[in-house]
């Protein structure tokens, strides 16, 4: 047997009070002689017999009281073959699920205290590596019980959705940095049903990480805690989305914006307030109701008066089970007028024969508009949506390197049927990829100039250009050498298929029909090569009707497999490529992907400046540095967007640069907002399947608890055994009960007729 607090038996010494209590104060007899005394010597023989045995019982209920009180706090364990805590010690590793889905019906509170009643088991000895759900890729940290507690206690569960799979992946990443052989991995958390992937594809890994775990020695044991176990059906309320219903956001132009308000509960809410904020002033209100299990939308207009980074929110008035779910946040860049750099490849001084002509007209309509009229200039020039240039040869490189820092950087560049970038000592290239750093927007068009074998050294088009496609190479319309009409050449070619909604970029083009479409007919286009390494992350905007790709996307990139003019296509000719290259470019240029991530991804910070300072929606600040690599070519600097991480809170970023910027036409340079935000199903508190559950801890040959007293009381058996201080403490209860009814009855002496007819029987017995 083992005592956890072995310093507390000799509290047993105090059995000694009672002890001497009894040999210092015993009754001392005088022996008197009368002359009635040998009429009761039986019966005082048999009295003094009796109450030397009770006095001995009494004494011994009396010792064992101290003694048994003195076992339990020393919490005897019934498991001779381990050791005393701190002889072999242990490294608890503790991976919480701090996701949002936590704040519901207590169950962060529940495992606050399992964790504290694990660490408080620890000795002094023993090391915790916390691990938090929303930071899987931070460092370990190593930490004594008592420091670990504090973390514990001051960790917001307010993160993104958990992944238990990649959980356990770091837990058993953590036991090859464990201090000790031994290892517990205890895994907290409300097991929702977003925390393992869809179907069973998660059975793999899970297998996979039953084997690490057989290999180690000894192997970790690994508890599941599911908080949520308990839980009955909660009711929330979440604000499930906040859109702009534009593809870019201008400076003095209606936008429209929406927010969608989703009601998981059995219960309608009715008169429910919802209140609208910009840059954190509130500037419309509104009241909606909600069905049960159904979901209400909210419109909100506003034009911009300033140019910039702003913020958005919208938030709803409500109790529910997740109080934070009930605000939804949005970052928006307010631009002035999209700035558009054309390079044109082949230009002309007749009318719509240079590379560009067309696409100058669909991108700035109302800048070819005639100027007799001032008042008409004036309303036109407000109208066009873009401004743009026309640079030929090589002229844009020089002028981008002047305008780089300044205000009068381009959005766009777009490169028509241009040969070649200059290739000496590759300077155009690097200094596109600088624009791009700066979240410059960049368009490659097709044509019969282009280098395909130049522009393929090129890193930052997403694809490689391939050979030439005509319409005789797929398609055998041309069965003799007759001549074609022009009618017949009108129906030769690639038709383009009708996005129909499957891109984003094109849903303002919907409404039109596919009809739009169907009158484009494309003659030659260039086959477009997607390495698979770049397939996940190359978004394909257009194909032909038999599959052919016409136009993708990568990042801030898009690319052609035609031209923009009418030499392989009769796209420019059509209806639909004036809103399409609008559409285009404001969707390239008003993507506010990068201002909006989800909590725990990387924010990206573009811009000449290298030094910030971050404030956190906690309040916090931080220094970020980005630093300048010198490139190994020519030491010229290497400028690439700015990466912070540190974005597991939700809320409000604000990117202060230390150093001064430029000015923009709105005034100087302000802070840069950016918005962490949880995705919306995380709100979502439905649980995992119980046979999922079950699964789960069974490949992993875990135990699966419910309570943290469960979880708690287990892990301390595992280790140092059976703790037996509660029924010994019920058994001082049962002695102490005895002592006082003993000395109440078994002590009580016999009646004054018992002892006079006593001895009378046997007198007359002797007779």
């Amino acid at each position: 047997m083992n005592f956890l607090n072995l310093g507390l038996l000799a509290g047993a010494l105090a059995f000694v009070v009672p002890l001497a209590i009894h040999l210092l104060f015993r009754s001392r007899y005088r022996s008197m002689d009368w002359g009635a005394m040998f009429l009761l010597q039986d019966v005082v023989a048999k009295n003094r017999r009796r109450m030397q045995w009770h006095q001995w019982i009494l004494l011994a209920l009396r010792c064992a009281i101290p003694i048994l009180l003195a076992l339990a706090m020393a919490r005897p364990l019934l498991s001779s073959a381990r050791a005393l805590p701190g002889s072999e010690p242990l490294t608890l590793i503790l991976c919480v699920d701090d996701s949002r889905s936590m704040q519901a019906a207590g169950r962060h509170d529940r495992v606050r205290k399992a964790a504290t009643g694990l660490i408080e088991n620890l000795s002094r000895g023993d090391e915790v590596i916390v691990i938090r759900a929303s930071q899987l890729t931070a460092a370990f940290q190593r930490s004594a019980p008592r420091d670990a507690l504090v973390g514990l206690s001051e960790l917001p569960f307010d993160g993104p959705p958990s992944d238990y799979v990649q959980a356990l992946d770091t837990c058993l990443d953590a036991c090859k940095e464990a201090s000790h052989p031994n290892r517990r991995i205890v895994l907290c958390g409300d097991f929702q049903s977003n925390c393992l992937a869809a179907g069973n594809q998660w059975i793999d890994a899970v297998e996979d990480a039953r084997v690490q775990l057989d290999r180690m020695t000894p192997p970790p044991r690994v508890d599941f805690l599911n908080v949520a176990q308990a839980d009955a059906m909660l009711d929330n309320l979440v604000v499930e989305s906040l859109d702009a219903n534009a593809p870019a956001v201008l400076k003095d132009r209606l936008v429209n914006f929406t927010a969608k308000i989703r009601n998981d509960s059995d219960r309608s809410v009715s008169r429910l307030t919802g209140r609208w904020f910009y840059d954190g002033q509130t500037v419309q209100t509104a009241t909606l109701d909600i069905a049960p299990r159904s979901s209400s939308t909210l419109s909100f207009t506003h034009t911009p008066e300033t140019g910039g980074d702003h913020s958005l929110a919208f938030a709803v008035e409500h109790t529910d089970a997740i109080a934070a779910d009930n605000r939804r946040r949005l970052a928006i860049h307010v631009l002035p007028q999209i700035r558009v750099w054309l390079v044109d490849g082949n230009p002309s001084n007749e009318p719509l024969q240079s590379e560009t002509d067309f696409l100058r007209l669909a991108l700035s309509p109302f800048a070819f508009a005639s100027v007799n009229e001032s008042a008409r200039a004036d309303q036109n020039a407000r109208s066009d949506l873009v401004s743009s240039r026309v640079f030929s040869g090589s002229r844009w490189s020089p002028e981008l390197a002047t305008q780089m820092d300044t205000a009068e950087r381009p959005d766009v560049i777009i490169f028509a049927n241009v040969k070649q970038i200059d290739s000496r000592d590759d300077s155009d290239n690097k200094l596109l990829e600088q624009f791009l750093a700066h979240n410059g927007k960049l368009v490659f068009f097709d044509g019969d100039q282009v280098a395909a074998d130049q522009w393929n050294n090129v890193p930052w088009l997403p694809a490689k250009l391939d050979r030439l496609i005509t319409a005789s190479d797929v398609e055998a319309v041309l069965e003799s050498e007759n001549s074609v009409t022009t009618e017949e050449q009108d129906r030769l070619g690639f038709t383009i298929q009708p996005p129909r909604g499957r891109q984003s970029v094109w849903g303002s083009l919907q409404e039109a029909g596919d009809g739009i479409w169907e009158e484009v007919r494309v003659g030659r286009y260039r086959r477009l090569l997607i390495e698979d390494s770049a397939t996940e992350s190359t978004q394909v905007l257009l194909r032909t009707s038999d599959q052919a790709v016409l136009a993708v996307r990568r990042s801030n990139v898009i690319q052609f497999a035609i031209g923009c003019d009418t030499e392989w296509s009769t796209l420019p000719l059509r209806a639909v490529y004036l809103p399409m290259m609008q559409q285009l470019i404001l969707d390239l240029v008003g993507s506010q992907e990068s201002m909006n991530v989800v909590a725990g991804q990387p924010m990206l910070v573009p811009g000449p400046t290298a030094s910030w300072t971050v404030t956190s929606p906690d309040g916090s600040s931080s220094e970020l540095q980005f630093p300048l690599d010198p490139a190994p070519e020519n030491d010229a600097p290497n400028i690439s967007s700015g990466v912070f991480s540190d974005t597991q809170i939700a809320g409000i970023y604000r990117f202060r640069p230390k150093a001064p910027t430029t000015e923009s036409s709105d005034g100087p340079a302000t802070t840069l907002l950016r918005v962490a935000e949880i995705p919306a199903f995380e709100s979502d508190l439905r649980t995992l399947e119980p046979s999922q559950i079950e699964t789960f801890a069974d490949r992993l040959q875990a135990r699966l608890f419910d309570t943290p007293e469960d979880v708690v009381e287990a892990t301390a058996t595992d280790r140092f055994g059976q703790e037996i201080w509660r029924p010994l403490m019920f058994l001082v209860l049962l002695v102490l009960i005895a002592e006082l009814l003993w000395q109440q009855f078994a002590g009580r002496p016999k009646s004054a007729a018992t002892a006079w007819n006593a001895p009378a029987a046997s007198a007359g017995s002797h007779r």
